[in-house]
């Protein structure tokens, strides 16, 4: 059998002799084959390399000549296929695949922390590169012919992939020092890479030269700047920041960050209190255990993989479990470099969902919210393969039990996780549990001296040692005497002791455990007026985390003036926390108001006071609906009752930007939406959860656009309100469009238009008949897709609907140009935009005059097309669409790449591909950077050309790209061809 040899130049051995070939052409013809070894390479291909465009009469004879040749010596190893050959060569005899496996190989050596041997089998695998791919082989007529190029970058790139993870494991094992002189080449190779130079700043710091190191960043930086006009990634600049700031844990040998960059580090830990007394030596030991192994990660006594360490701290509400789980997580955050993750699960109230948390963590990490699976064990799969390799502490606060915690703990040995919880979470394996119990006494008039100063508690330090006594040491118990003490700096402490001096007084003050709590309540909830006291019921009754600061006034019936004046005094008696907008109910006072309420013997009064303010978040929804506009619509405006007591320069002040609006108020929104469910206010729900629609998709809040429609509809299904389950049908149908799930769209709209038919209601038929026409257009059932949106057209017209008419419209040219019918397409998307011109709908004109254009574009129209990519970027500018704005950008910028405005398009382009990664539109920045890479090829500007295909390449890999993946492949082949 014949062995070849690609990775450099040609060779061809048969049986330990060599026999390449010397005829330039039969080298060519050789060299496609074993590019596409394995897989057919049709004539046509091959008479391409070798002539270009202009074969000779004769080339066909020519080729088989050249086969029949190549087979005397390599054999039956080419076989004849139908309009072509293929070369069969064994995976041990092509030395491009020897070196893919040891790769492969030493990858897995370095995941199970074999360090020592991944390094060996590296260097295995780059000893087999002898120079460039093919380094001696030219064809002689395309260079481009049967995917050439394009297999030579691939190659490349892996090879780049390889020296790179191989830098890691030597990094691992301490080789910083015998790293530096190849690291220098590969960046003198390479320049904007910016994973090498960060690996190379990084050896040189470990090797006491930190100018060194510095100097390297400025000089990356500089040629960053002058080839692609962006600021170097945030993991350069993190890096020489850390350089700069002397931080000690760049001295641990670890690996250097991988790039592109990812997100910043997650920093997600509340504020560490100020006055955190007691307890130092309990938060010390905690540190130490949940301090990370070693990065080699050895395997525990008893043979089974290192796990993260899992530390649960459970006590009494009320005994400081999460002012010490913070306190701790400061403490230990410097070690957990890749950042801290903070969650309240809520298991004193309603716990919160295990795969709602997994999706707000993802985010965070850097997930793209589309790329974010709907199940939860998928979910959980995804957070422990994106948590591998990291050092990050998860704090998973007031837990409700373990089913709630597993899904969101991860697999990193490198990884922490705290834990809080009201009950010993035992079914925890590994894990290592704290019972808090009270203060002690020194720490408890340690605590009140924070609240009421140190002057004040050593001039009655014996009446402060009785209030603490009296308090059963429980630590809110004290909190709340210190707090009741601060409000009243006039009175001597001897009162409050005195109130707490006889036992069956001391009942409605302060006591042990739950009652101690509930009596401390009692005496600041008695100090308020009647009207006071009814708006705490109500605010406990409705039961929500979070309120906007007019709930008062909803909740009461009241002028907004009059509301927030009230809800400040609760502020001030502490019952209330103001919290950035909003107010917040600690969940202890909220759970003792809701007792008030019940007490009271009036439960229609918590229904009559959570619809006021469903009613008035309607209110609100309404007006942001209308001032937004256009893309997703609700249909109906839905027969809730409202609640208005705003006047109009009050509404305006609330929403004067609709989109920032809806981005302070979306949790709010989302968990009335939850609890007017939960509380059989089906119409306020649903009519909520549809107008909230066009916001989510504004926005891209995916997760809160399935909570909020899914609570609505289960409402909705339960009371068998058909009119509720059709429109929220047809808005999760919406959403599954938005996912590209096309399959669940189409099934939730025929599931709406079924009920749309049998409620007669003809406007709901035509929305989601309009959106069914979208997803058989993206399935490629052009027939089915106009069949739809030819009968919503005839329903919007029959309606007068003329903004429902653009729609369509716009959904009718969408299908003409997919289906390669310019004609119609153009006169479809002119109709659409004369009409959302003459409605003033600019969300309509943006998008439409994006297809417009790219139809004129493709006919030579590009004045035109130019012109109106124009007037789509500035109408997203000014609505605040920044995925719009990214869109328009590249549009413009493909457009002028075409028409040979080279510098003009590497402006465009360099901007789309920063709003696309500001938006975290994965799919949108890998396209900037594919058509900014072919800018800088068409400037012949190389390495910044080189630069970004490879972001995009790494993005590709991330998104599963495989078409953009092939297009910058085949542009970074005619980068290394230029």
């Amino acid at each position: 059998m014949a062995s070849f040899a690609i990775l450099g130049p040609l060779e061809v051995a048969v049986a330990g002799r060599t026999v390449t070939p010397r005829s330039g052409k039969q080298r060519a013809l050789l060299a496609v084959l074993l590019v596409n070894a394995g897989r057919d390479t049709g004539l046509d291909q091959l008479l391409g390399a070798l002539w270009g465009d202009a074969p000779p009469d004769t080339a066909v004879g020519q080729v088989q000549t050249l086969i029949w040749r190549l087979r005397g010596v390599l054999g039956d190893a080419i076989a004849t296929r139908p309009g072509g050959y293929r070369l069969t060569v064994a995976d041990a005899d092509l030395d491009a695949r020897v070196f893919a496996a040891h790769a492969a190989e030493a990858a897995a050596l370095a995941r199970a922390g074999r360090a020592a041997e991944a390094a060996r089998r590296y260097g295995e695998a780059l000893a087999l590169w002898r120079g460039p791919v093919l380094a001696d082989v030219r064809l002689p007529g395309d260079p481009h012919a049967a995917g050439f190029p394009a297999a030579v970058a691939e190659l490349t790139e892996l090879r780049l992939a390889v020296e790179r993870d191989r830098v890691d494991v030597e990094f691992a094992l301490g080789r910083h020092a015998e790293l530096i002189p190849a690291l220098h080449r590969m960046v003198d190779a390479e320049p904007l890479r910016e994973e090498l130079r960060e690996r190379l700043m990084l050896a040189l710091h470990r090797t006491g030269r930190r100018a060194e190191a510095l100097e390297t960043y400025r000089r990356g930086r500089a040629a960053t700047v002058a080839e692609l006009g962006l600021e170097p990634g945030r993991g350069l600049r993190e890096l020489h920041r850390r350089i700069l700031d002397g931080d000690p844990l760049l001295d641990a040998a670890e690996p250097a960050p991988a790039t592109p960059p990812t997100a910043p580090p997650a920093a997600q830990l509340p504020m560490d209190a100020a006055d955190f007394v007691g307890r130092h030596e309990l938060a010390a030991r905690l540190a130490a255990l949940l301090a990370p192994p070693p990065a080699d990660g050895p395997a525990t006594d008893a043979g089974q993989p290192a796990a993260p360490p899992v530390v649960v701290v459970s006590g009494a509400a009320g005994s400081g479990k999460t002012t010490l789980a913070v306190r701790v997580a400061h403490l230990v955050r410097d070690r957990f470099g890749d950042g801290q993750l903070f969650v309240d699960l809520r298991g004193g109230g309603e716990p919160h969902d295990p795969s709602t948390v997994l999706g707000r963590f993802l985010h965070a990490l850097g997930e793209d919210p589309r790329a974010v699976p709907a199940d939860t064990d998928e979910r959980a799969a995804l957070f422990r393969a994106r948590t591998a390799g990291r050092r990050l502490l998860v704090v998973l606060d007031n837990a409700a039990g373990e089913n709630q915690l597993r899904p969101l703990l991860p697999a990193e040995p490198g990884c922490a996780v705290l834990v809080t919880a009201r009950r010993r979470l035992t079914a925890l394996p590994g894990a290592h549990h704290v019972d808090l119990g009270v203060f002690a006494a020194d720490e408890a008039v340690d605590l009140l001296r924070h609240a009421i100063g140190p002057d004040r508690v050593a001039a009655e330090h014996a009446d402060c040692v009785r209030v603490a006594e009296r308090c059963g040491y429980l630590p809110l118990a004290i909190r709340i005497a210190g707090a009741r003490l601060a409000a009243r700096p006039h009175w001597p402490v001897a009162k409050l002791a005195g109130q707490l001096a006889d036992e069956r007084a001391r009942l409605d003050v302060l006591c042990t455990g739950d009652l101690a709590v509930r009596s401390s309540l009692a005496t600041s909830y008695h100090e308020l007026d009647p009207t006071e006291r009814r708006l705490l019921r109500l605010l406990g009754g409705v039961d929500l985390p979070r309120v906007p600061g007019w709930a008062a006034a909803a909740l009461l019936d009241r002028s907004p003036a009059e509301g927030e004046e009230l809800t400040e005094r609760l502020v001030e008696a502490r019952l209330v926390d103001a919290d950035g907008g909003g107010y917040r109910l600690h969940d202890l006072v909220r759970a003792y108001a809701r007792e008030l309420l019940d007490a009271d013997g009036a439960p229609g009064e918590r229904t009559a006071a959570l619809g006021r303010l469903a009613g008035g978040w309607l209110t609100l929804a309404d007006e942001a609906y209308r001032r937004t506009g256009g893309g997703f619509r609700r249909g109906v405006a839905g027969a809730a009752p409202r609640w208005s007591r705003w006047t109009a320069a009050e509404r305006d002040a609330v929403l004067g930007d609709p989109v920032a609006w809806f981005e302070a108020s979306r949790g709010m929104l989302v968990a009335t939406v939850r609890r007017a469910a939960a509380a059989g206010l089906v119409e306020p729900a649903w009519n909520l959860a549809n107008t909230l629609g066009r916001l989510f998709e504004l926005r891209e809040h995916l997760d809160d656009w399935a909570g909020a429609t899914a609570a609505a509809l289960d409402a909705c299904v339960a009371a068998d309100a058909d009119a509720g389950r059709a429109w929220l049908l047809r808005s999760l149908g919406e959403r599954h469009l938005n996912l590209d799930r096309l399959d669940d769209a189409l099934a939730c709209f025929d599931a709406a238009l079924a009920g749309f038919d049998r409620l007669g209601e003809r406007r709901g038929q035509a929305l989601a008949l309009r959106a069914a026409g979208t997803a058989y257009r993206l399935r490629g059932r052009d027939a089915e897709a106009m069949a739809a949106l030819s009968r919503a057209k005839a329903i919007t017209v029959e309606l007068g609907d003329r903004a429902g008419q653009a729609q369509v419209l716009f959904g009718v040219g969408a299908a003409h140009r997919v289906a390669g019918r310019p004609g119609p397409a153009e006169a479809a998307f002119r109709q659409a935009l004369a009409i959302f011109g003459e409605l003033g709908d600019r969300f309509g004109e943006a998008y439409t005059s994006t297809s417009l254009a790219l139809v004129l574009g493709r006919r030579g129209a590009d004045a035109d097309a130019e012109a109106l990519l124009g007037r789509a970027l500035g109408l997203c500018r000014e609505l605040g669409y920044r995925r719009g704005e990214a869109i328009s950008l590249g549009h413009l910028g493909e457009l002028h790449l075409r028409t040979g405005a080279h510098d003009r398009a590497v402006a465009e382009l360099t901007e789309a591909v920063a709003g696309a990664r500001e938006v975290g539109d994965g799919i949108g920045e890998l396209i900037a950077l594919r058509r900014l890479g072919a800018a800088y090829l068409a400037l012949g500007r190389l390495p910044a050309a080189r630069s970004a295909l490879r972001y995009c390449l790494a993005l590709c890999r991330e998104h599963g790209e495989d078409g953009e993946w092939e297009r910058a492949l085949r542009l970074l082949g005619e980068v290394r061809a230029g």
